[in-house]
């Protein structure tokens, strides 16, 4: 690995782009700028900086290209992508192919200090948001995702009001960073609020601030969540949680663009710049028809509708992910664990109620209980996971000196289906007689959720001794 050297690397054509820039960037960081695509890549084989900002459209190269080239000479290189058209389809191919940001020109350069700030402080891990929750989200050739895509590339150059739809681990809020970091404000503030944990005796004075003197304690004004988006993206997760009285005060705010603290005195409305990006796992439409949420209002957010699919929907998107969290735990732990076929065809055939935040857990865990490969035994993904608790803690009892966690959850046998279902099949049953010798017969047919009889067949079809 190349020794990091703290400076950046700014390739424009535009050599007033360039000096501004600099000239913002210098306060705190040492920078290199080139108008000559060519030269730019000759500077970092050099001398590898830790962040790269390359103009998308330039005369004598393509922003892309000079990203994948930037990759080949060392791939811990951080690139930012410069544009002024905020293509959408290039944005999502950048990201994917290891962008970790996107700057829009013109740009305000105090958001452009603090991101590039950030991006200097991450680890090696690529724990930015931009750097692999953003990834989470573009990650998968589906064609249910490319028309959410398409979606996306209608929507966010706009301030229209988009509701997400969507399931609970289906990526919303990181769907709407990225719509956020695609529109014409990225370089305002995101501001995300989970309307299902806001506490009901704070809901209207969190959201909208309050005076000095509001209510008992409130001995200096705050500024609201709603006031501190201004100039942005409001981001408004489980929308369908909001009390209906805080649904109507919501709703004059779509209507005149301006709030009024908790306490103050007179008309005094403080004007607000922001665009609401809404999201529900609920039926929106079911809701208002019960009365449990007003029908003004879902019009107002639901201008643009875009529906997230689950991960059974997205058609050969699963395996893509899958090798995506292993690397990146493998990273992490600076390890090189590998998954056999069968664990793959498993998490292939999941039904994954829990979506993309259900798959990095269960990657996550199958990778600190595997030795060097993931095998079917140690995935937790057993749809009857009180039996298996029940019975990993029965048997953890007979342990010597082992811990609870260290015994995996056992795949279902009857959920193994279609492509190296026999495999799978005599791959978990030999792990757990193999690793677990002290389990009777009996109980591991409980556990698999097979007949005694059907057990014996099995070791008898498989070659495995009883």
């Amino acid at each position: 690995m190349k020794t990091r050297q703290p400076h950046i690397l700014i390739i424009d054509d535009d050599r007033s782009v360039n000096r501004a820039l600099s000239l913002v960037l210098s306060k705190d960081f040492q920078t290199i700028t080139t108008a000559s695509a060519k030269e730019g890549l000759e500077l970092a084989r050099e001398d590898s900086p830790f962040l790269a900002m390359v103009d998308l459209k330039m005369q004598d190269a393509n922003g892309i290209e000079v990203l994948k080239e930037l990759k080949r000479i060392d791939t811990e290189i951080k690139v930012m992508i410069m544009t002024a058209y905020g293509e959408v389809k290039t944005v999502i191919e950048a990201f994917k192919l290891g962008a970790v940001d996107f700057l829009t020109k013109p740009f305000d350069n105090k958001s452009l200090l603090d991101n590039v700030r950030r991006l200097a402080a991450l680890t090696s891990f690529d724990t930015d948001i931009f750097s692999s929750g953003l990834k989470e989200v573009v990650i998968g050739e589906s064609s249910a995702m490319k028309f959410v895509w398409h979606l996306a590339e209608r929507f966010a150059p706009s301030d229209i009001p988009i509701l997400l739809q969507g399931e609970t681990g289906t990526g919303k809020e990181l769907f709407a960073k990225m719509i956020h970091s695609m529109s014409l404000r990225s370089n305002g503030p995101f501001v995300a609020i989970d309307c299902s944990t806001l506490p009901a005796s704070l809901i209207e004075s969190e959201l909208f601030g309050y005076e000095k003197g509001a209510f008992t304690g409130a001995v200096n004004s705050k500024e609201g969540l709603l006031e501190s988006a201004n100039g942005g993206t409001l981001f408004l997760d489980e929308i369908g949680n909001l009390p209906m009285s805080i649904q109507a005060k919501l709703l004059r705010v779509t209507q005149e663009h301006s709030i009024m603290h908790l306490g103050s005195r007179g008309y005094d409305p403080i004007p607000l710049n922001i665009r609401i990006i809404a999201a529900t796992n609920v039926d929106l439409v079911d809701a208002f028809q019960k009365g449990l949420f007003r029908q003004d209002l879902y019009y107002r957010i639901s201008v643009a509708t875009i529906r997230l699919p689950p991960l059974r929907e997205r058609d050969g998107d699963i395996p893509m992910l899958v090798h995506y969290f292993l690397e990146k735990c493998n990273r992490e732990y600076n390890k090189s664990i590998a998954i056999t076929d069968e664990a793959m065809a498993l998490l292939d055939n999941y039904h994954w109620p829990g979506n993309i935040r259900e798959m990095e857990n269960v990657v996550r865990s199958s990778f600190i209980i595997a030795d060097d490969c993931i095998r079917p035994c140690h995935l937790s993904i057993s749809p009857d996971k009180h039996i298996v608790s029940e019975t990993r803690e029965l048997y953890c009892r007979e342990l010597s000196g082992t811990e609870l966690n260290s015994v995996p959850n056992v795949m279902d046998i009857k959920s193994i289906k279609n492509i190296a279902a026999e495999g799978a099949e005599r791959e978990t049953i030999l792990q757990i007689i193999t690793k677990y010798p002290f389990i009777s017969k009996t109980d591991i047919a409980r556990l698999l959720k097979i007949d005694p009889k059907t057990l014996r067949s099995r070791l008898k079809k498989y070659g495995l001794s009883e």
